[in-house]
């Protein structure tokens, strides 16, 4: 889905993200949190003196629509038309081409969710990570692991065909290994069981696992995670939230209780961001997730503006490594486009019908 053939003029930002399918809800969040950013910046006036237009592109999490938008977005170069910022894609396998395109047009882009650290090789002047590494999840599941869990065997499920799963598996067992632990770590690849995921969970059981950590797509995270769960009902079981999303409780029922998930931090309990925090509810937008994040791309941006007194791109690329900016978790500089201070995974457990937090 593209943005109508004219937009009104004035200045002009995109969020690039799935609006429907297994990763609507994350999208939303990310329209939503760039939404009460524009809203923010216009009720004071604009952006030097100019009103901030929203447009929200739907790419399905398809790479092809992803290459594609950002090929439509890059030859509207007229003022009426022409993106200043573009926030996403969510899905970065397509990351190098996409970012290419954005540079070759002098379009900034920011992506406001972790990358990979083969994603965050991609470098463009253009081009800025927000967050830093999803591989940041490993260190702080380890962390999480030896305080709470330790000497126990762990059991990784991961699925081969994804990037994300198969670094972040990666990482885990390289901690597993440098703690002199690699007994106590054994993987399990999706491919091997061909959805047979009853017998996956029985290889897992019957290895003497004592915690799991599965790392796949949505619907076969929640098939395995449901399978162990029956299997053992107190089994500690860790997702990641962003590939569990759509329908995780309902089709978990009584087996979501106890459940782990990976996430960045909602924020929700930093002072700093406690008005902005108030803003979003009292416009009925929940401020978890990743609504906190593209609220503080759309931010940054406009931060990058003010700086520079102009939208000029070459005048702000040239500020990006010499920035600090603040953002709603603290102060942030970049490198060739990464995070120089990555963001911590946080950790909570789904109990009695809430999500607490537990690192």
């Amino acid at each position: 889905m593209f943005w109508p053939a004219e937009v009104s003029a004035d200045i002009n930002i995109a969020v690039v993200a799935p609006l429907a399918g297994d990763y609507e809800i994350l999208g939303r969040e990310l329209v939503s949190g760039a939404r009460i950013a524009v809203d923010e910046i216009n009720s004071h006036g604009g952006l030097k003196g100019e009103k901030v237009n929203l447009v929200v592109i739907d790419d399905q999490c398809n790479d092809y629509l992803a290459v594609s938008s950002a090929q439509m977005i890059a030859v509207n170069s007229s003022k009426k038309n022409k993106m200043n910022l573009v926030i996403g894609p969510f899905c970065p396998n397509a990351l190098g081409e996409v970012a290419k395109t954005y540079a070759k047009a002098k379009i900034l882009q920011i992506i406001p969710t972790s990358v990979s650290k083969s994603e965050a090789s991609v470098s463009y002047d253009s081009l800025i990570k927000l967050v830093g590494y999803s591989e940041q999840q490993s260190l702080d599941l380890f962390k999480y692991y030896l305080k709470n869990f330790d000497n126990q065997r762990l059991a990784l499920a991961y699925n081969s065909g994804s990037k994300e799963a198969v670094g972040v598996a990666a990482e885990l067992q390289e901690e597993f290994n440098k703690a002199g632990k690699a007994a106590d770590f054994k993987s399990f690849n999706f491919a091997n069981y061909k959805k047979d995921y009853e017998q996956m969970a029985e290889d897992i059981i019957e290895d003497k696992s004592g915690v799991v950590v599965v790392l796949g797509s949505g619907k076969e995270s929640v098939k395995l995670a449901k399978a162990l769960r029956r299997e053992d009902k107190n089994l500690p079981v860790f997702l990641n939230r962003y590939q569990v999303q759509g329908r995780f409780l309902e089709d978990m029922g009584k087996y979501a209780e106890g459940v782990y998930l990976l996430s960045l931090p909602t924020l929700k309990e930093n002072t700093e961001f406690t008005e902005t925090l108030v803003k979003m509810r009292l416009l009925g937008v929940e401020p978890r997730g990743l609504s906190v994040y593209s609220y503080s791309a759309v931010k940054l941006w406009a931060d990058l503006v003010a700086m520079a007194n102009s939208y000029n791109f070459d005048k702000m690329k040239m500020l990006i490594p010499e920035t600090v900016f603040e953002t709603a978790w603290g102060d942030v500089s970049f490198a060739n486009g990464n995070a120089k201070n990555p963001l911590n995974y946080s950790i909570y457990r789904f109990n009695n019908g809430e999500y607490t937090q537990v690192y």
